[in-house]
């Protein structure tokens, strides 16, 4: 038997698989065919094999006719953003029967050496109804938890995994999923050092960059709404870069006012005057760019200027006030323009880049707000650092980037390491531990 793990769909095409996520429709079959295209964003490629297993030692494709029961095969399905998660794991009607796939396949699942690798790993979705609805699904079809691989891009999945469990009193090693985090967005921009092979930005130590802070921010969130309002009680908003929309760019009926968190903005002492100073400066426009993709990736560096004439990021992650901690595009992008940054996330979330090889700034600056659970003292610290820096002077700025320069250059150099083969070989071993028991 060879040690070989099958990665088995039940479309191939000369471009590489089909999603098992759906039936292929046309959309599908053109974008897998050998001299054909499409645009559409109708339909998602399956990017799983060609991410995560084809450059990886101990994976072949396979077709799903092929399997026997002697065969170790992980049957992968990539979800989409486009659909609500819990929409995958209706008791009837969900990912199983959507795509229909095989009793043969399920067969082999249950009682043979296959595994289910549910992938989302653009999202962090691990919240506890949605454990709950995953577990009710997989255990109506009756298949062996140990049998599920979740890959998320959750960083601290397996803690809130084990919590769960622990509470559901899910003991055995059989009555748990295989999680494994997988920051997506790091993959892709080691791709591209790799494809595109990129000027490396340049560092000056020897300059004041005009601006202090960089901030990027497009879709609504209250923690982003929160640190515009903060920054502009500061008066650092003109002395920064920001953007921040007036209306939702994806929902123009989504004012800015549907994002306040008034809580927060009353702990931060944010009266109806700061409201209304900041509001009335809105919308704060930097590049202009609507692509969504070239807002992502930046692979053509158009932002480069507004890195290089600005001292620190403010990095707005997805998550601030829930638990689950996220690294997206947003976290990377400043490493890979060799820029500091501070991070608005999640507690956690500077814990989880160090684990992943990457320096931070507690050098510099007290990285303590990391640690703090409270959401509202959180971003008081935030805001305490913000003010700080703002106090430092010239000579003050030209030291910290001449001391500064040498963690830039390791976290650049990090990120070009496919975070992709790490998780891979964390499968791998997982899937042999299971079926050598």
């Amino acid at each position: 038997m060879s040690d070989k793990i099958r990665i088995a769909y039940n479309w191939i095409g000369p471009r590489g698989p089909i999603p098992n996520t759906e039936v292929p429709n046309i959309l599908n079959l053109v974008a897998v065919a050998q001299s054909a295209s499409t645009n559409s964003t109708r339909f998602w490629n399956d990017s799983i094999w060609h991410l995560l297993f084809c450059n990886n030692y101990g994976y072949d494709l396979s077709s799903t006719n092929f399997l026997s029961q002697h065969d170790m095969f992980i049957y992968p399905m990539a979800l989409t953003w486009r659909l609500n998660f819990t929409t995958y794991f209706y008791q009837t009607s969900g990912i199983l029967e959507y795509s229909d796939t095989s009793e043969q396949t399920l067969y082999l699942i249950r009682h043979g050496k296959g595994f289910i690798l549910i992938e989302d790993s653009a999202e962090a979705h691990i919240q506890r109804n949605q454990l709950e609805q995953m577990h009710s699904y997989f255990s109506l079809n009756n298949i062996p938890m140990n049998k599920v691989i979740y890959l998320t891009g959750c960083m601290n999945a397996q803690q809130l995994y084990d919590q769960w469990c622990l509470e559901r009193g899910h003991h055995k090693p059989e009555d748990k999923m295989n999680i494994f985090s997988f920051p997506v967005s790091q993959d892709s921009l080691a791709i591209y050092f790799t494809v595109h092979n990129p000027q490396v930005p340049e560092y000056d130590t020897e300059r004041a960059p005009e601006k202090l802070f960089l901030s990027w921010n497009r879709r609504f969130r209250t923690h982003r709404v929160a640190i515009g309002f903060g920054l502009d009680k500061l008066k650092l908003i003109d002395r920064s870069y920001i953007s921040m929309g007036l209306t939702d760019p994806e929902n123009t009926s989504m004012h800015i006012t549907h994002s306040y968190n008034d809580y927060l903005l009353k702990y931060m002492q944010i009266t109806t005057e700061d409201k209304n100073n900041f509001v009335n400066k809105l919308p704060l426009v930097l590049d202009g760019e609507t692509n969504i993709n070239q807002m992502c990736q930046d692979f053509n560096d158009a932002t480069r200027p507004y890195y290089q004439n600005s001292l620190v990021s403010i990095v707005s992650e997805t998550n601030f006030d829930s638990p689950e901690v996220t690294l997206t595009e947003k976290s990377f992008k400043p490493i890979k323009e060799k820029h500091p940054f501070i991070t608005v996330g999640a507690p956690g979330t500077l814990r989880a880049l160090r684990d992943m090889g990457f320096k931070t700034f507690n050098t510099f600056w007290d990285e303590g707000y990391d640690d703090v659970i409270d959401s509202s003292e959180r971003m008081k610290k935030i805001l305490d650092l913000c003010k700080h820096i703002s106090t430092w002077n010239t000579h003050q700025i030209i030291d910290f980037r001449r001391r500064v320069k040498p963690i830039l250059d390791h976290n650049y150099e990090t990120l070009k390491t496919r975070y992709s083969v790490i998780v891979a070989t964390k499968i791998r071993e997982r899937i042999l531990e299971i079926t050598n028991k």
